[in-house]
C-alpha cells in the first residue's frame, strides 16, 4: 500500500514536470518565432522608411528646383506647389521688399464697398502727388506752391473714417513720387538741386532726411532735370525724369543708404511717367512712340533696350502707369485730349499676347487681381472703374469727388492721392 502511494506521487510529480517542460518549450518556440518576426518586420519597416524618406527628399528637391514652374502662383512673390504627399509654400522676401501690402485675392462686392472722401488737410495750395500704404500707415507726398510747407506726410489710416497725421516733413522743393522699402522712403524730387532724397522712417513720429543725390550732368553748366518716377528693387533705386539733355533713366546703388551712387543710365529722350522692375527687366511708361520700353537691367552699369510697345494714338497719348501681377503687365495711358474709341487706354500683357479696352478719361492707376481689374480714371463721375479679367466688361464704376493722380492698395483697401489739399481718400472694397 505504501509502495503504491509512493509510485503514484512519483507519477504525478513526473507528469507535472513534463507539463512544465512542454510549456517552457512552447514559450521558447513562441518567443523565438516572435523575435525573428519582429526583427524581420523592423527590417522591412526600416527599408520602407528609408525608401519613403528618399522619395520625399526627391520630391522636395524637385519642387524646390522647379519653383518657377509652380502649379499655383499666389501673389507676385509667393508660390504654392503641391504633390500627393504635401503642399509647399515658398516666398521670395528679397523680391517683395518694397512692394505693396495688397491682398493677392480681393473679393469685390459692390454692395459692400465704403468710400471715405474726407481726407486730411495738407494745406492750401498744397497738392498731393503720390501715395504708398503699408498696413494702414499712409506715406503721402505733395508739391506745394509755398516752399515752407510740408511735402511728406505719415498718416495713421487704420480707421479710414478718421485718418490722423502722425508727422510731416518739409524736404524742400516738392516731391513727384515716392517708394517705400522697409524703414526707408525714397523720394523723387521735383527739383534741379537734388533728384533723390532718402528719408529714415524707423521712427514714424520723427522722419529724418539721411541722404540725397543729384544726377550727373553732361556739362558743369547743364541744369539737372525734375525727377518724375521711382522704383525700388533689391538694393537699387530706379529713377525716371522729364526729358532733358542727359539720360532720363538712372539706376542708383543704395547698398550704403547714406551714400547712394548712380551706377547706370539710359537715355529715352522722353519723359518717364512710371517704372516697374521685375527680375532683370525694367518696364518704363513713356510719353513718346515707345510708350512702354523694356530694358534688360541685369548689368546695372549698362541697361539695354530689348523690346517696346507702340500702340496707335501715341502722338497725343502718354504712357502713364504700370502694374505687375502673377506674370501679367498692366499699362495705362492718358486719353490725349479727347477720346478716340480705337485708341485704347488700358492694356494687360501676358507672355504671348495682350488685351485692351477703351477707357474714356485715361488710366492713371491700375490694380490687377484675378477676376478683376481696378482702374483709376479721369472720366467725370466715373473715376473708379472695375472690369472683368478680359477688360471687355465693365462691372462697376463710381465717382470719387475729385480726379486723383495716383492710387495704392493695402489689404482690401484702395488709397488715392487726390491731387489737391485733401491729400487722400480711401475706398474699402469689402470684407
Amino acid at each position: 500500500m505504501k509502495l503504491q502511494i509512493i509510485f503514484q506521487n512519483s507519477f504525478y510529480k513526473k507528469g507535472f514536470l513534463t507539463a512544465e517542460i512542454m510549456l517552457a518549450f512552447s514559450l521558447f518556440i513562441l518567443f523565438t518565432i516572435s523575435t525573428f518576426t519582429l526583427l524581420a518586420s523592423m527590417q522591412r519597416l526600416k527599408t520602407l522608411s528609408l525608401k519613403e524618406l528618399d522619395k520625399m527628399k526627391d520630391f522636395v528637391y524637385k519642387m524646390d528646383n522647379s519653383i518657377d514652374l509652380a502649379i499655383v502662383q499666389y501673389g507676385n512673390d509667393s508660390q504654392v506647389l503641391s504633390n500627393y504627399l504635401f503642399t509647399l509654400s515658398k516666398s521670395d522676401y528679397v523680391e517683395s521688399w518694397g512692394r505693396n501690402s495688397c491682398n493677392s485675392r480681393i473679393n469685390f462686392d459692390q454692395n459692400k464697398i465704403k468710400y471715405f472722401p474726407n481726407g486730411i488737410d495738407v494745406g492750401i495750395s498744397n497738392a498731393s502727388t503720390d501715395i504708398e500704404v503699408r498696413n494702414g500707415i499712409v506715406y503721402l507726398t505733395a508739391d506745394s506752391a509755398t516752399l515752407s510747407k510740408p511735402d511728406f506726410f505719415i498718416i495713421n489710416a487704420k480707421n479710414p473714417a478718421n485718418p490722423v497725421i502722425i508727422s510731416s516733413l518739409n524736404t524742400g522743393p516738392g516731391i513727384s513720387a515716392i517708394e517705400i522699402a522697409g524703414p526707408y522712403a525714397f523720394m523723387a524730387q521735383a527739383s534741379t538741386v537734388n533728384q533723390i532724397q532718402i528719408i529714415d522712417i524707423h521712427n514714424r513720429n520723427a522722419p529724418q532726411l539721411i541722404s540725397q543725390i543729384k544726377l550727373p550732368t553732361p556739362t558743369p553748366t547743364t541744369t539737372a532735370p525734375f525727377a518724375t518716377s521711382i522704383f525700388y528693387s533689391k538694393g537699387y533705386v530706379y529713377l525716371g525724369t522729364v526729358k532733358w539733355v542727359g539720360a532720363e533713366f538712372s539706376i542708383i546703388d543704395i547698398s550704403n543708404i547714406h551714400s547712394p551712387v548712380v551706377v547706370g543710365q539710359f537715355e529715352t529722350n522722353t519723359l518717364i511717367n512710371d517704372i516697374y522692375v521685375r527680375g532683370n527687366k525694367a518696364y518704363l511708361a513713356s510719353s513718346d512712340e515707345k510708350q512702354i520700353r523694356i530694358l534688360d537691367v541685369s548689368n546695372k552699369s549698362n541697361p539695354i533696350l530689348i523690346d517696346y510697345f507702340s500702340p496707335t494714338g501715341w502722338q497725343t497719348q502718354e504712357g502713364k502707369t504700370l502694374d505687375f501681377f502673377e506674370g501679367h503687365v498692366g499699362f495705362g495711358r492718358t486719353v490725349g485730349g479727347f477720346n478716340v474709341i480705337a485708341n485704347h487706354e488700358a492694356f494687360i500683357f501676358s507672355t504671348t499676347t495682350y488685351i485692351s479696352s477703351d477707357t474714356a478719361g485715361g488710366v492713371y492707376g491700375m490694380l490687377l487681381r484675378p477676376s478683376f481689374n481696378f482702374l483709376l480714371t479721369h472720366q467725370g463721375g466715373k473715376e473708379f472703374q472695375v472690369f472683368d479679367s478680359t477688360l471687355k466688361n465693365k462691372l462697376f464704376d463710381m465717382p470719387l469727388g475729385s480726379q486723383p493722380v495716383k492710387m495704392a492698395c493695402d489689404g482690401d483697401k484702395i488709397f488715392f492721392a487726390t491731387g489737391n489739399g485733401l491729400g487722400l481718400s480711401i475706398l474699402e472694397l469689402g470684407e
